[in-house]
């Protein structure tokens, strides 16, 4: 681990110390609009500044002003949190500290997410119909299981709890948005309500957009899609200690895109008329007396399907892919003395069944993969007031695993044990610092198991074909961080700032990667295999920090990020390691705070750091982005109730590409948004 993130973290807590004790010297108050309360990211309810993990929250009053077009796009801002995949919206997902796709873990309120389908995306969530999403930096699997090796995104949706004022019993919204990149338009709503013990909420989504502007006015072709979203909730309260919620949402997207929607068409990748359907169905039930210290229950059970239904335009072929997992959890929290525990068990079981048409083309595609996945796991963390000031957290959990091939009638198993280890030490009432270790893995999926057929033909040469690999093991991490939390209040009068510091270390063993062999030669006939193997072992190092002051309504928000990958064997730097990023953001609140101006700066360095293979390509250039945002919503008069969002994104149109991603991003953008409550 190279030394310069340490001296440079250490370095800001060393100065914060010594400022600390001339300048705020004073009592502070507590901090409360920079201490977001984490829901279910960290399994248990606590505050940013409380946990060891590194997060970030993105909140709804964030959310509107973004006014983003995918889960992805609302974390774009976070240090060490990148956008992959391209401007299409629909294919984005999300890379934490140089990880990404099936190495960050999603949930939604909850709920596992487990679809992984080559090169199609996997977040399905509209925004807006969420209230906040969470994001662990660094491994998490003591808490999860399998998949947490980068992090976890927690996205959590909305309520009639949550949309109600104090007193009221029904209300609703309407919403409309416009961009002018690709003429898109956004309709949204909602009618939600409580009668008695019972709350409920039908919220809906619909947007459509044509072809997207890179910079440079640039044409994005076949990057028209079109969404709808719903979601559903209802709870029930028995009593004031009890809960039952049901709640269901789905979406349906169509567009025509390369069957890769992360590049463009060519000869090899085909276009694609495909229909996406996601739906879900959870049921949560917690129990929470509040003279019983020692029971804390809270249950989910949830089924999630996912339908990828293709026409391959050009070659007259349909395929098809189903994604189905049925799942559940239990845990509970109990206080004992100064210690409290949380532990549960959970498990889940996924089931992918294709449908290939290899129609003019026999022989040439991919085989029928048909397969299920059983895992399950059990879980214990605690957290162990050792003195008044120092707290120790440790964690373990035991899962087990199951990979079945329906069509090869193969199976493999396995087991994994994922501990962690925290401390945490509350130096001041303004600066805590902590340490810990964290185990993860990630058990490899069926297709990267039992893919079998051709992957890809060169026409009058050769088929390359899959090679199973049922030997395949799973992903492991082993990461080491340190953290600095500081936080002040009425330094210059009515304001707040927070700093936090996080310096990493994480060494991933046993990486699974698609390898594509050369061309040999057997009986004079030309051949080619890909496979998914266990190859290298890498070494991520890198710090983030992030700072956020505001006086009265002023508010400044500074994020930094970087990380740094290597082969540990032979010390070459890896792909796919995001550039350097910062961000500044500004705003200003006007009118007793009904409206805010705000502009934001986006820096991303030159992306240097590259293997010996990769020195003669194109180069990852330096850019800067500039956006400009404005926010109306007016507390009482005339119009209480209207809400309006306006944004200028890339407003110098910069034609830019992100480091190892193939399409340039998107160009400038106009943004508007009205939505009225009602």
């Amino acid at each position: 681990m190279t030394k310069k993130p340490l001296v440079i973290a250490m370095a800001i807590a060393l100065s914060s110390t010594a400022i600390s004790a001339k300048t705020f010297a004073q009592e502070t108050d507590a901090v409360t609009e920079f201490d977001e309360v984490l829901v279910t990211a960290t399994r248990i309810s606590e505050k940013a500044s409380e946990t060891s993990r590194s997060v970030a929250v993105v909140g709804e009053e964030k959310l509107q002003e973004l006014q983003a077009a995918s889960v992805a796009q609302a974390l774009k801002n976070e240090a060490n949190i990148n956008v992959t995949s391209g401007p299409r919206a629909s294919s984005q997902g999300i890379e934490i500290r140089g990880l990404g796709g099936q190495r960050v873990l999603q949930t939604i309120d909850g709920a596992r997410q487990n679809t992984t389908s080559g090169h199609r995306g996997t977040y399905f969530m509209d925004p807006e119909l969420l209230k906040s999403i969470e994001v662990v930096r660094g491994p998490a699997s003591s808490l999860w299981g399998s998949g947490a090796i980068g992090g976890v995104v927690a996205q959590n949706t909305k309520s009639a709890q949550d949309m109600l004022d104090e007193g009221d019993t029904f209300g609703g919204y309407i919403k409309q948005g416009f961009e002018t990149n690709g003429d898109k338009i956004k309709t949204s709503g909602a009618i939600y309500g409580v009668a008695d013990k019972f709350d409920w909420l039908i919220n809906g989504s619909y947007k459509d957009n044509n072809n997207i502007k890179q910079g440079n006015d640039l044409t994005l072709e076949n990057s028209e899609s079109e969404k709808s979203s719903g979601l559903m909730k209802f709870g029930w309260e028995p009593s004031d200690d009890q809960r039952l919620q049901l709640s269901g949402r789905f979406s349906k997207t169509d567009e025509l895109v390369p069957s890769n929607p992360s590049t463009s068409v060519s000869n090899e990748v085909p276009l694609v008329r495909r229909n996406t359907k996601d739906q879900n169905m959870t049921l949560s039930y917690s129990l929470n007396p509040s003279d019983n210290a020692y029971l804390d229950l809270n249950t989910t059970f949830y089924w999630n399907k996912t339908d990828y239904d293709e026409d391959r335009v050009t070659k007259g072929q349909t395929d098809s892919t189903k994604y189905e997992t049925l799942g559940f959890s239990v845990n509970n929290s109990s206080t004992l003395g100064s210690a409290k525990l949380i532990y549960g068990i959970d498990g889940y079981q996924d089931k992918i069944k294709t449908v290939r048409d290899d129609s003019g083309q026999a022989g040439e595609r991919p085989d029928d993969i048909d397969g299920k996945t059983k895992v399950w796991g059990a879980f214990a963390k605690a957290r162990v007031d050792i003195t008044d000031t120092l707290a120790l957290e440790p964690a373990l959990r035991y899962d087990t695993f199951k990979n079945e091939s329906i069509n090869l009638d193969k199976s493999s198993d396995d087991d994994a044990v994922s501990s962690s280890l925290g401390l945490v030490w509350n130096t001041s009432d303004w600066l805590t610092l902590s340490v810990r270790y964290d185990e993860a893995f990630r058990a490899p999926s069926i297709e990267e198991m039992y893919s079998t057929g051709t992957h890809f033909c060169i026409p009058h040469f050769l088929c390359n074909t899959f090679e199973i690999n049922p030997d395949l093991k799973a992903e492991k991490a082993k990461n080491k961080e340190i953290k600095a939390d500081m936080r002040f209040s009425n330094l210059a009068g009515d304001d707040e700032l927070a700093i936090t510091v996080n310096v990493f270390r994480n060494d991933v063993d046993d990486f699974i990667e698609m390898t594509v062999s050369d061309i040999s030669f057997e009986h004079g006939a030309p051949t080619m295999t890909t496979s998914w193997d266990n190859i290298d072992e890498a070494k991520l190092t890198g710090f983030e920090i992030s700072t956020r002051y505001r006086y009265e309504q002023t508010r400044l928000l500074l994020n930094y990020g970087q990380t740094e990958g290597k082969d540990k064997n032979t010390d070459q730097y890896l792909t796919d390691i995001p550039a350097k990023k910062f961000v500044a953001d500004l705003s200003q609140g006007v009118m007793q705070g009904d409206v805010k101006f705000g502009t934001r700066l986006t820096y991303v360095a030159k992306q240097d750091q590259r293997p010996d293979s990769y020195q003669d390509r194109e180069q990852f250039e330096q850019y800067t982005l500039w956006d400009v945002y404005m926010a109306w919503e007016p507390a009482m008069g005339t119009f209480e109730g209207l809400r309006v969002d306006f944004a200028i994104e890339n407003i110098g149109d910069e034609e830019y590409l992100q480091a190892w991603q193939n399409l340039n991003e998107q160009g400038r953008n106009f943004k508007l948004s009205a939505r009225y409550n009602f």
